[in-house]
Order: C-alpha cells, then sequence, then structure tokens
C-alpha cells in the first residue's frame, strides 16, 4: 500500500474511531435534550443554555488554553521520540492544569453575585454559581487530562473516557430533572463534570512515562513557552464565549427567555451535533500536524487530506439531517422550538464552512503563530456580534442564522489567505473541485428544505440524500482507495 493509500485510510480509521463515539454522544444528547426539553420547556433549556456559557467562559478565561496549546507540545515531544521530554511535559501540564482548576473555581466565587445579575438579571441564582465553581474547576483539569491522551496519541483511551463520561451524564440528568425540575440542572452540571475528570484522569496515569519531581521553579521554566500558546488560544477562545454570552443576552432582552431557548437549541444542534462531527475529524489531525509542525509541504498534504475526508464523510450526513430538519427538531425537542428551522438552515451553511477552515486554523497554532491568531480572533468575533445583533434586530432569529454563515464564509477567506501568504499552504485542485460540487449540494438541499408542499419537499430531499451518499462512496473507492463497505463488514465481523 502506498503512503497515500496508508495515510487517507489512516485518517478515516481514526475519524471512524471518534465518528462512533460522537454518533454515541448524539444518540445519548437525542433523548436525554427530549426529555429536557418535555420536563424543563423552553425556559429551562434557556437556562440551561446560560449556565453552560458562563461555566465555558470562565473556563477558558483561567483554564490559559492549556488544553490545546499541551497537546501541540506532547505531541511535538512524542513525535521527536524524545522520552525525557515527554514526561516533563507531561507533568508540567498535570502541574499546571491544578492551579489553573484552582483559579477558575475562586475567579467563579468571587463573580457569583455579579455574574447572577449579569447573565439573569437578579441576585437569586448566587449559590448556583458558588455550586459551579466546582464545576468550572473538574472541566479545566478534565480538559488538561484530555490534552495529554490527545498529544500521546491514545485515542482509544480517550474514546473510552469520552463514551463513559457522556454515560454518567445521561444516567444522572434524567432522574434529577424529573423530580427537581430546573432545581436539578446545577447538581447534574456538578456530578458529570467531577465524573469525566476521575475517568480521564484513570487513562493518563496508564500512560507508560516517568512521574518526575518537579520544583515550583522548573515546572515555571519548562511551561513558559506552553502558557504562551495557551494565554493567546486562552484569549481567542475566551472572546467567542464573550461574543456568545453578550449574543444571548441581547436576544433575551429583545425577545425573552423563550427566544433564548430556541436560539440556544439551535445552537446545540449545530454546535453540539455537528460539533462533536468537527471534534472525530480533527481530534487526531491537530496532533499531527504539531508533530510536523516545521515541514510546510507535509503539512499542506495532510490539510488537503484532511478536507477532503471530511467534506466527503459529512456531505451525506448534512444533506440527510436538512432534509429531515423539522422532524428532527420534533425528535429532538418539542413542537415549541420549530421556530429554530429558519435558524438552522442558514446557519448549518457556515456549519459546513467551518469544518474546513478550522483546520486551516489549526496550522497557526501549529505553527506556534499565537500573535497572528489572536489578532483575527479579535477583529472575527467583534464582527460576530455586530452581524448578530443587526441581523436579530432585521430578520429575527433567521438573522442569527445568516450570521452564522457569513461568518463562516469570511472566517475561511482570510485563514486561506493568511496561511497561502505566510507558508505558501493552499488548496490542491481536487479539494477545490470536490468542495465546489459539494456546496452546490448543501446548498439544493438548504433550497428543497423551502418548499411549501411537504410530500413533494421529502422525496426530492430523500432522493438527493441517496444520491449524495452513492456519491460518497464513489470518491472513496475511485480516488482516496477506501473501501467503506468493506470496511465497516470487518468491524461488524
Amino acid at each position: 500500500m502506498s503512503g497515500k493509500e496508508t495515510s487517507y485510510g489512516t485518517i478515516f480509521k481514526t475519524t471512524f474511531l471518534f465518528g462512533f463515539v460522537q454518533v454515541f454522544k448524539i444518540i445519548v444528547g437525542v433523548v436525554k435534550n427530549k426529555i429536557v426539553a418535555i420536563l424543563l420547556g423552553a425556559e429551562g433549556i434557556g437556562l440551561l443554555g446560560i449556565y453552560s456559557s458562563t461555566i465555558a467562559l470562565i473556563q477558558q478565561g483561567a483554564g490559559l488554553g492549556i488544553s490545546q496549546s499541551g497537546v501541540r507540545d506532547v505531541a511535538d515531544a512524542k513525535g521527536k521520540g524524545d522520552k525525557v521530554q515527554f514526561s516533563k511535559i507531561i507533568n508540567v501540564i498535570n502541574k499546571i492544569v491544578l492551579f489553573t482548576g484552582l483559579l477558575g473555581c475562586v475567579l467563579t466565587l468571587v463573580l457569583s453575585k455579579y455574574l447572577s445579575e449579569w447573565t439573569l438579571g437578579d441576585t437569586k441564582h448566587v449559590t448556583a454559581y458558588c455550586i459551579i465553581s466546582i464545576v468550572v474547576s473538574c472541566n479545566i483539569i478534565n480538559e488538561g487530562k484530555q490534552a495529554i491522551l490527545k498529544g500521546a496519541r491514545q485515542m482509544k483511551a480517550l474514546a473510552n473516557a469520552s463514551i463513559i463520561g457522556v454515560s454518567v451524564g445521561f444516567i444522572t440528568a434524567i432522574p434529577l430533572y424529573y423530580f427537581f425540575g430546573k432545581a436539578g440542572i446545577v447538581p447534574e452540571l456538578l456530578i458529570s463534570s467531577i465524573c469525566a475528570y476521575l475517568i480521564s484522569n484513570f487513562y493518563v496515569n496508564r500512560i507508560k512515562y516517568d512521574k518526575l519531581n518537579l520544583s515550583i521553579k522548573q515546572a515555571v521554566s519548562l511551561s513558559k513557552k506552553t502558557i504562551v500558546a495557551g494565554g493567546a488560544l486562552m484569549l481567542s477562545n475566551f472572546l467567542a464565549h464573550l461574543a456568545n454570552i453578550i449574543i444571548i443576552a441581547y436576544i433575551r432582552k429583545e425577545g425573552g427567555l423563550v427566544d433564548v431557548g430556541i436560539f440556544n437549541a439551535g445552537t446545540i444542534i449545530m454546535t453540539t451535533y455537528f460539533g462533536v462531527i468537527i471534534t472525530a475529524l480533527s481530534t487526531d489531525y491537530f496532533p499531527r500536524i504539531s508533530a510536523l509542525w516545521n515541514n510546510n509541504k507535509a503539512i499542506e498534504e495532510e490539510l488537503n487530506k484532511q478536507s477532503i475526508v471530511s467534506l466527503i464523510l459529512c456531505c451525506p450526513l448534512f444533506v440527510i439531517f436538512i432534509t429531515l430538519m423539522p422532524l428532527f427538531i420534533r425528535i429532538l425537542y418539542t413542537e415549541e422550538f420549530l421556530p429554530a428551522v429558519d435558524f438552522i438552515k442558514f446557519g448549518v451553511i457556515g456549519t459546513v464552512i467551518t469544518i474546513v477552515s478550522n483546520q486551516v486554523d489549526m496550522i497557526l497554532v501549529a505553527k506556534f503563530r499565537v500573535k497572528i491568531f489572536f489578532l483575527i480572533a479579535v477583529s472575527y468575533r467583534i464582527l460576530e456580534v455586530v452581524l448578530n445583533i443587526l441581523l436579530y434586530n432585521l430578520y429575527g432569529l433567521k438573522g442569527t442564522g445568516i450570521s452564522l454563515a457569513i461568518m463562516g464564509l469570511v472566517h475561511l477567506i482570510v485563514m486561506i489567505f493568511i496561511v497561502y501568504k505566510l507558508y505558501n499552504i493552499k488548496f490542491n485542485t481536487f479539494f477545490i473541485k470536490l468542495a465546489t460540487i459539494i456546496c452546490g449540494i448543501i446548498t439544493t438541499s438548504v433550497y428543497i428544505l423551502t418548499l411549501q408542499h411537504n410530500n413533494i419537499k421529502y422525496i426530492i430531499g430523500i432522493l438527493l440524500s441517496i444520491i449524495t451518499i452513492i456519491f460518497s462512496l464513489h470518491i472513496c473507492e475511485t480516488k482516496l482507495n477506501i473501501h467503506v463497505l468493506d470496511f465497516l463488514i470487518r468491524k461488524k465481523k
């Protein structure tokens, strides 16, 4: 088997592994969100969304971006075969995340009164935010542990940790929401975060590395580069969550908690359900390019191969989802959430573009060009807030979906231009042709969704889905030398 075949096959197998994990997450999430929607309603979903967004905001701020920069450092040491440096980096990350976890806890406690006022307009939720401080701490430490697993290419362990964590979250959530209603949201977040940390820590302890007794001075010295890179990534992610908080607060002010709940439901579908697909596609990609950070030609090859496999695997899923979107909304939530269809049908275009743009984005992180990365992030988030507020005022929730599509396109264009100018890294002709065809298919499926006659709409949509599946299988067989059906049969056996 040639190197090209091996590379495509490896990408496909890794994606299949995490694709299975993410499908499991989606199935559990579907059942969980359906039950939550019935038990808590749109207001409960809105409250859960506000808590989750606030946790993510503080988590990114206090986490110092170690969950991303740590992956790069561990992968670089492992790629070089430097066992001493590999052990040092893991020990340093373990120490850093203990500090950042404590920092997140203290920040949440200090700001609990203000967080309650800023996010929910009163001080009735101070106690909830004090409990959430533990959630923030556990999440930060857990992300650091998962960064070690990713960088060390412990993909099966990472997959197992994800499956167990999701299962525990589901098992604890349902009875809490059933018996306590909205009062069960905070305890469920707490139990899930503690269990996730314990599971990840168990798998990290199974990695073969030397446990060193580093002094504080040594740890600080070894972690400078990681913290500098992580700081820029942290600020970038912090801005993303801050922008989301501002947008949600504006929607709550102008449209109320029901609009927030519908917006959050649509966002969950695109960033959680499709976000897990993006995670599956990028989990092994970032460690790979981090190990090749000084080889532009190799990175370009990885970018093209990863992007091609990503589009081929995702295209049928997107078309099927868009075709059956109203049905999925009813399954995932209730009739009350059907207005989210207008938001999602435009936003999903932005999600498709993001699958590719994120892979270009990661090159700057792997190259340690954190200043450029941060400047782009600041400009992007300012534009995102302005555009969302403007289009929400003009078109309501549909406007926020249009904003997501526009922002995805802007991000892709900017990242392609910068990476090409800096490193002469670009997409090849085959990818451009493939991307053009797939964009046309996705746009067609969105147009079909706007048809008024339901029977005609579903018939055409299902036919397009079948054609898309056949097209994707054909490309895999003839261009990538990936025999999908044979692979699935072997896995089943």
